[in-house]
């Protein structure tokens, strides 16, 4: 096999605060390899830099989501990735001939994207190299897709870790996806944190009193210390939990609730209390609205926002309040800082307390907001402002 190098980085330039490797499209033959060596049947250099730039192009996207997999455990993974790729007719081996990033699933998933690619016949038979570089953000991420996080369970529950201090670097509060299998139960657990969860399908809360009855769309929230447990009846239940404070929450990623078995219901007064979605206050928002679940807690607030296609909230900033949404349809453009991400039906979402941010609805948008602490949910209870006449 003849041996060509692209000399090209793949930098991250992704817009803040996530960047992502972008290959860039700049390349040099191998001094090692001269055109004229090249057997009669074989293209010439032109189409091989050629082939070589069309397969950087179309590989960016595939190697941005390697390092967004990556990211969804841990947002500071940063290195340098050189692969050697050796194509045949019909096939590719990839070999990583450098990896300063030491992280054995982006590693895994960058060969994985090359030995699958189809590359191009003007490639066939030769062996290339192409360097990728990673580079963290600085100051976390913002935006995750949740389709991307991995669940692991245990028993009959498994967990998502949504957001939290090692992929956000946010440490407010942390958010999580649970499922529970039919017939199944979380079993008997103190709350060492508060907990709110946000019910998507129907389950049944048993803490110290009565067993209380969640119809999909109802919050339930735990106190600190409060003692609870969750039912599925015959359909599994998946519900979104929010824990404030947060952190880095390493049991949860390997499949446990952040919570230790408790003792008998008599032990505790605490337990959990039920916020029907029915009887919550709604409120018009332009041509939106917004339904206040949880109001007059210090810690939590919880709402729901509903906004048309084309809406706009403008540019505005929390002082100390952390924001996180968990987005249950539709999508849009968040704006951070002044730079555009875009937030899909599977996105979650955390801004930090001083952070400049405005969103625009592409879709017709439905999502769960969570402040902590509360406050900024009383704006919208202020008459909305009239347009001029």
């Amino acid at each position: 096999m003849r041996a060509f190098a692209l000399l090209a980085v793949a930098a991250c330039s992704h817009p803040a605060p996530a960047p992502i490797p972008v290959p860039v499209a700049h390349v040099t033959p191998d001094a090692g390899a001269p055109i004229d060596a090249a057997p009669a049947n074989h293209a010439n250099q032109e189409e091989r830099l050629a082939a070589i730039q069309k397969a950087m192009n179309e590989l960016d996207e595939a190697v941005q989501q390697c390092w967004a997999v990556v990211a969804t455990e841990r947002f500071d993974v940063e290195g340098d990735l050189t692969a050697q790729i050796e194509i045949a007719a019909a096939s590719a081996r990839a070999t990583l001939v450098l990896d300063t990033a030491r992280n054995g699933k982006l590693a895994a998933c960058v060969v994985a994207v090359l030995e699958h690619y189809p590359w191009a016949p003007p490639l066939r038979g030769h062996t290339i190299q192409l360097p990728f570089r990673f580079r963290a953000p600085s100051d976390g991420q913002n935006v995750i897709d949740r389709a991307l996080v991995s669940a692991a369970g245990q028993g009959d529950v498994r967990v998502s870790v949504l957001i939290d201090e090692n992929n956000t670097s946010a440490d407010q509060a942390a958010m999580f996806e649970v499922q529970i299998a039919p017939k199944g139960a979380t079993g008997m657990r103190r709350a060492e944190r508060q907990e709110v969860w946000y019910f998507k399908t129907a389950a049944e809360v048993q803490g110290p009193g009565k067993p209380l009855a969640v119809a999909a769309g109802d919050l339930v929230v735990v106190p600190k210390s409060g003692v609870r447990t969750i039912r599925a009846g015959a359909t599994a239940v998946d519900a979104v939990l929010v824990v404030v404070p947060g952190g880095r929450e390493g049991a949860a990623r390997a499949g446990a609730l952040p919570t230790p078995e408790a003792g008998a219901w008599e032990k505790t007064p605490l337990g959990p209390a039920l916020v029907p979605a029915a009887t919550a206050k709604r409120y018009p928002r332009g041509p939106g609205k917004v339904t206040i679940l949880l109001d007059g807690n210090p810690t939590l607030a919880v709402s729901i926002l509903e906004f048309p296609a084309g809406m706009a909230v403008p540019e505005h900033v929390h002082a100390k309040e952390v924001e996180m949404l968990y987005v249950l349809a539709g999508s849009g453009t968040l704006t951070v800082k002044g730079q555009p991400l875009a937030v899909t039906a599977t996105s979650v979402v955390q801004i930090p307390p001083n952070t400049k941010h405005a969103f625009a609805t592409a879709t017709d948008l439905r999502a769960l907001q969570i402040y902590t602490p509360s406050g900024p949910e009383q704006r919208f209870k202020a008459p909305a402002a009239k347009a001029p006449q």
